[in-house]
């Protein structure tokens, strides 16, 4: 075991903006699913902090996380989601030529157990 009785014993796992890049959800989860696991009593929460970065290519896009994507992983995993919040923010965005502008993008704040 890596972790102690006390530090087994936890509420919540809290992330932000961390899997912004596809390839990166999957080993996240599978942390998750380890300290789900090892969780003495009940089982903590999830708070993920997931910022929309797909615009241009939608769900289909490959190298950027999409909710689609953040949506499925949890469901083959077993799991539960919930949207406790989203909003947009404003965002400086770099457009093909190398300018920046202002934009928007959407913020999400999923419960997962």
């Amino acid at each position: 075991e890596q972790l102690t009785d006390e530090q087994a014993s936890i509420d919540f796992i809290i992330a932000s903006d961390v899997v912004f890049l596809a390839s990166m959800m999957k080993s996240l989860f599978d942390t998750v699913e380890a300290l789900f696991q090892t969780s003495k009593g009940n089982k903590p929460s999830f708070i993920l902090s997931f910022q929309k970065r797909d615009a241009q290519d939608g769900t289909d896009s490959i190298a950027f996380t999409t909710v689609d994507g953040v949506l499925a992983a949890v469901r083959e995993r077993g799991w539960t989601i919930e949207c406790l919040a989203w909003r947009t923010v404003a965002v400086k965005k770099e457009d093909e030529t190398g300018s920046v502008k202002d934009d928007t993008s959407e913020v999400f704040v999923f419960e997962i157990k």
